[in-house]
């Protein structure tokens, strides 16, 4: 390895222990990109192109605030698009069917403007190719509060494509957010695999990290960490993206595909 993985923080190897399936985060993992630029940067995106329609402050204000309470809402019974574009809906007083074409020529035509504010990260194709060759499962577990064709686009940023995985989360095919233990659950279930023989990596100290509580595994990945403080939860592994494919090597597979 690049260097030697910790566990907790502790001096010492973190003990071996084999796992079957890889979820990763993308924004700030598998992709140069800060959130704390980019997201208030893709708000006033989208409230400009729907400018003509709406103050550019109260859509921004409405698109946040639907965001946060899709992020916040653990209803199982509704995919995250439904939960959204119900709150959504009911903030600007327009129905979905006339939202959707608009919102969808947004994510198309301007979206991939903000490509400007991302850098693919080293490693990161080493790692998920290291991961289709030694593991049953690789997921893109990314915050699912954007369409499927934003997660798609985003990982182009990165020089990637969704072949490296077997299933992605998006807004679309998924009822709950990081880092609640629903979103990790679910994810286990459809890939059939338990949680304890799964490995969540990221660089986020909560909602990547909070995949624990689920059993799986977690590694905090170098580079963009953000670091919630004292609501921080203790991982098991820590390193770069070359120490994650050397630890792939170590603890997975081969792949039975």
């Amino acid at each position: 390895m690049t260097k030697q993985i910790m566990r907790d923080n502790q001096a010492g190897p973190a003990p071996q222990r084999r796992y079957e399936a890889l979820l990763i985060d993308l924004d700030g993992t598998l992709l140069r990109l800060d959130l704390g630029r980019f997201v208030p940067a893709y708000i006033e995106a989208m409230a400009r192109y729907f400018e003509d329609r709406f103050p550019p402050e109260k859509f921004a204000a409405h698109l946040l605030a639907a965001t946060m309470h899709t992020i916040g809402c653990k209803d199982c019974e509704q995919s995250n698009e439904d939960v959204f574009f119900a709150d959504f809906c009911r903030r600007v007083g327009m129905e979905r069917e006339a939202l959707d074409p608009l919102i969808e020529d947004f994510y198309r035509a301007e979206f991939p403007r903000l490509q400007a504010m991302s850098k693919p990260r080293s490693h990161a194709r080493e790692v998920l190719e290291t991961a289709r060759k030694r593991c049953r499962k690789v997921v893109l577990a990314t915050q699912p509060v954007f369409p499927r064709s934003a997660a798609f686009e985003r990982l182009s940023w990165g020089g990637l494509s969704a072949d490296y995985f077997d299933h992605i989360t998006t807004l679309e095919n998924t009822h709950s957010c990081k880092p609640h233990q629903e979103y990790y659950l679910e994810i286990a279930e459809k890939i059939g695999i338990p949680p304890e023989q799964c490995l969540m990596a990221g660089n986020d100290t909560l909602e990547d990290i909070g995949a624990a509580k689920t059993g799986m595994g977690t590694f905090l990945v170098e580079g963009e960490i953000i670091d919630h403080g004292r609501d921080a939860l203790p991982h098991d592994h820590r390193g770069t993206l070359a120490d994650l494919a050397a630890l792939i090597e170590e603890s997975f597979g081969p792949a039975d595909r």
